[in-house]
């Protein structure tokens, strides 16, 4: 294994937040651009088919950092915590190893414990809040979105930063990363996270990049709530109804989608920025480099915004290896987990994974650049407190193969509700833009009862732990 000698290989973990795949050229986007990153995933070995193991930021983030599913570790939803002891972070097998450790960014993970010994850099900046500007800006001007409905959240969809690429958290961020390795024990290994934000709300991008993108390029559909039949209970009921496209105009979707992709060529930027300078210190030469986004997000289609839904806007994500004892330029079609890249990142460094790990290390696919043994992947959601919808009830996704399902079930008593509730089932080969539910089709009803066995089969696999809503006074809060 790459790990194997007398020195362990330094790890760069590059992440993003809400970034769908369409925004990349390696993964066959005509219209999103990001050299920087397509080149790394085009030399090392790029997963095709990734999956969140949850499809909101902070489950998202506490799966990625327990290697546990999310109803494992009781983190279903945004209003959820990490218990104070336990389950471990894996983060802490490479300090226990000699690793230097240090994350710089959004960590976002609801905890009162540290997954890193060092946690700093910048999560929105004071220029711009969650769903505000903090300067006077004229928002004709800087071609500002806002979804203005009366909600709690009212985001920045779309927006000019009022400031300089260099003022962006993103771009501090990356200083904070360099300064911290000049400063590092050169005699020791290190992991290093740089975490962004983007291209997460608020969408503000830093000028040129706002308008470098043309959105009449951008080849999504630009749905509206009804226009596609068939949507499950969840999507018509919840997320159309608080995050339903109809509330903007055309003109003012496709600004939305324009600014989107310049935010992420902009992040795209600012990584090359950090990895080039790494390069001229000779820190690339020994480094394992990994690249994941917690989730996407919906940008019109399937008729509406943000993420939390099993469609591959929300649910599939970018996730690749590149650097020291990775396969050259292989890409992989099986499904996946996203949950696998601490589990995968210990064995490419030669630790032990600890044996109550529920993503299996893929490091023998990013060694040799060989398919993973295909299983059952799997995501999950509470949408709980959020607007008070469907408190307690998890909605659960499996992709077996071509098909992805998803529906309510209870992890602990399944017979509570019934099979087809809020069900989802799609051909992913046959229909890649998630058009057609499936779920009613008689045709396929012997699909869906194997699909359920096999969910049930994995909540009885594992501990199951009933969440904690957290408080404003916790970490992530």
């Amino acid at each position: 294994m790459p790990g194997t000698g007398t020195r362990r290989p330094n790890i760069l973990w590059l992440m993003t937040d809400e970034q769908r795949t369409d925004t990349m050229g390696a993964y066959g986007s005509p219209w999103g651009q990001t050299p920087n990153l397509d080149r790394l995933a085009d030399e090392g070995v790029r997963f095709n088919a990734a999956y969140t193991p949850s499809p909101v930021c902070i489950s998202a983030r506490a799966c990625l950092l327990t290697g546990l599913a999310a109803s494992t570790t009781g983190v279903l939803s945004n209003h959820h915590i990490l218990p104070d002891q336990a389950p471990p972070f894996l983060t802490r097998e490479f300090t226990r190893a000699g690793y230097q450790m240090a994350s710089f960014g959004k960590h976002h993970y609801a905890s009162q414990r540290k997954a890193f010994d060092l946690e700093g850099g910048i999560h929105v900046g004071p220029k711009v809040g969650c769903c505000n500007y903090n300067v006077e800006i004229d928002p004709e001007e800087y071609g500002v979105v806002q979804y203005e409905t009366g909600a709690v959240w009212e985001w920045l969809f779309a927006g000019r930063y009022p400031g300089t690429v260099e003022d962006t958290p993103e771009y501090q961020n990356v200083q904070q990363c360099l300064e911290w390795l000049r400063r590092r024990d050169p005699n020791r290994p290190f992991f290093l996270r740089a975490s962004f934000l983007a291209p997460h709300t608020p969408v503000v991008t830093p000028s040129p990049y706002d308008t470098m993108v043309d959105p009449a390029t951008i080849g999504i559909p630009m749905d509206r709530p009804g226009a596609i039949p068939g949507v499950p209970d969840v999507v018509a009921e919840h997320l159309q109804k608080h995050a339903g496209s109809h509330v903007l105009t055309d003109e003012q979707i496709r600004r939305t989608r324009q600014c989107y992709y310049g935010y992420m060529r902009c992040t795209d930027h600012c990584f090359g920025v950090l990895t080039e300078a790494m390069r001229q210190m000779g820190e690339l030469e020994n480094t394992i480099i990994a690249f994941v986004s917690d989730h996407g997000t919906h940008l019109g289609d399937h008729g509406f915004y943000q993420k939390q839904s099993f469609y591959d806007a929300s649910a599939r994500v970018p996730f690749f290896f590149s650097g020291q004892g990775i396969a050259p330029s292989a890409t992989l079609q099986t499904p996946v987990n996203t949950g696998s890249l601490l589990p995968t990142l210990m064995e490419l460094a030669d630790l032990d994974v600890p044996e109550d790990t529920q993503f299996a290390s893929a490091a023998s696919a990013v060694s040799t650049g060989q398919e993973p043994m295909a299983v059952p992947v799997f995501s999950e959601i509470d949408y709980g407190v959020w607007k008070g919808y469907r408190i307690g009830d998890r909605y659960v996704m499996i992709r077996d193969g071509k098909w992805k399902m998803g529906l309510f079930r209870d992890p602990t008593a399944p017979a509570r509700l019934p099979d087809d509730d809020g069900l989802l089932l799609h051909d992913m080969e046959a229909d890649p833009g998630e058009r057609t539910n499936l779920a009613n089709a008689p045709e396929f009803s012997s699909i869906r009862q194997d699909l359920l066995a096999k969910i049930d089969a994995w909540d009885a696999s594992r501990p199951i732990r009933e969440p904690t809503v957290r408080t404003a006074s916790m970490r992530g809060a």
